[in-house]
């Protein structure tokens, strides 16, 4: 409730405005809509908390999805997959891939001194 005498806007509850002590002169009405918009905030300030509450869950579990996807990903994917080619009714191309790895005997000279 806005103080006639300063204008500062006290609580409907308040006798008397916090800032210059005149009394305040409320209605029920005045009473009514100020503990109306005080329900208003609460609302809005729980459901703001509630949201983002809910993204903080959301981020922590695709934090730890990618996590598990960078840890056990490409190594434990099979060696045979494949990917679609684009355009409608394209075939699949099938993908292989195959590591070999030979290793010649190498000869190597030990200086003596």
């Amino acid at each position: 409730m806005k103080c006639m005498v300063c204008g500062f806007d006290n609580e409907a509850r308040e006798a008397y405005c916090r800032a210059c002590g005149s009394p305040v002169k409320v209605s029920l009405d005045q009473v009514e809509s100020d503990l109306i918009s005080k329900a208003d905030r609460q609302m809005e300030q729980t459901a703001e908390e509630e949201i983002r509450r809910w993204l903080v869950v959301a981020i922590c579990l695709f934090l730890v999805a990618v996590t598990a996807k960078v840890l056990y990903g490409p190594s434990t994917w099979p060696v045979h997959y494949t990917v679609p080619s684009s355009g409608d009714g394209a075939p699949y191309a099938m993908v292989e891939e195959s590591l070999t790895l030979t290793l010649e005997p190498m000869e190597v000279p030990i200086p003596k001194d």
